[in-house]
């Protein structure tokens, strides 16, 4: 993992110093073609089945040769697992469940601060967001403080924005007129980089145009047809998005380092989906 010295100074020239800083941490989660591959290694915050996180951070190395940009981690892992880390931006999951065993996340309540960012070397943050759900009052004042001391520290913001619930199946939070609104609403409440759930329709173009800042798509839908995931990947990009956040469909795969290869492909090298299944398949005979 990058370690970074860090001073703020109160003297002529904050703001540029302070931008400049927060912009190179930035360029450690989005790479120079301006796209964005991470790989959410943070389950362990939300959910009781997270078995293979672990298996999947030991590989980011050979993940990081195939193309990933950035690994979302919790304070823990990005602790201990600092040399599988050197070579991808780390960002630092802020937020947890209040009720790890409820997959729904019925809650969340923050864990870690913006300073704890700092210490360990990360290169932003990122935390949830439910907007219009019973605990959203609470929740946005948390996320208004750690924007305050994200700005101060000049780390970016990812916000994961999500109308209502976590959910979003057949419900208000899968509609794409309501994911716009909670997407601007938190890049307004400071978000550098949005992350969202994403449908791979021209209907993702409203959340992207909503807002001003990087849209990135989360996980996607699980499938057993990697060349329907990859479907969805490309139409997420043409859509506008910058790239993708994906936990399970990396970490549960039989060859995550694979898997992460053939997505690559088509975020950074621009391929077609028969190419990246291709690429796949080579890779998991190698």
């Amino acid at each position: 993992m990058r370690g970074i010295h860090f001073h703020v100074t109160t003297k002529t020239g904050e703001s540029m110093s302070i931008h400049k800083i927060s912009q190179r941490r930035m360029d450690h989660i989005i790479a120079p073609d301006g796209r964005s591959f991470m790989l959410a290694a943070d389950a362990h915050n939300f959910s009781p089945h997270a078995g293979n996180v672990d298996r999947a951070v030991a590989a980011v190395p050979q993940m990081a040769q195939e193309g990933l940009d950035a690994v979302l981690v919790p304070h823990g892992i990005a602790a201990r697992c600092a040399s599988f880390l050197r070579d991808v931006g780390v960002v630092l999951r802020c937020d947890a469940s209040t009720n790890v065993f409820d997959p729904s996340v019925p809650s969340t309540h923050m864990v870690n601060s913006a300073l704890d960012g700092v210490r360990i070397g990360a290169d932003g943050l990122v935390v949830m967001s439910f907007m219009g759900a019973e605990h959203g009052p609470r929740t946005q004042a948390e996320i208004q403080k750690l924007s305050g001391e994200a700005s101060h520290f000049a780390m970016p913001l990812i916000v994961e924005s999500l109308p209502y619930s976590y959910a979003g199946v057949d419900d208000p939070g899968s509609r794409p007129e309501n994911v716009a609104v909670a997407a601007r609403f938190a890049e307004e409440v400071g978000a550098d980089m949005i992350k969202t759930r994403l449908t791979g329709t021209v209907e993702d173009s409203r959340i992207i145009h909503a807002v001003t800042v990087p849209v990135v798509a989360l996980g996607g839908p699980r499938t057993e047809d990697l060349s329907d995931y990859l479907t969805y990947l490309s139409r997420c990009l043409d859509a506008g998005a910058r790239g993708v956040a994906v936990g399970r469909n990396i970490v549960d795969d039989p060859d995550p380092t694979a898997k992460v290869a053939a997505m690559a492909a088509v975020i950074h090298g621009g391929v077609g989906v028969d190419a990246a299944m291709a690429i796949y398949q080579q890779k998991c005979r190698s």
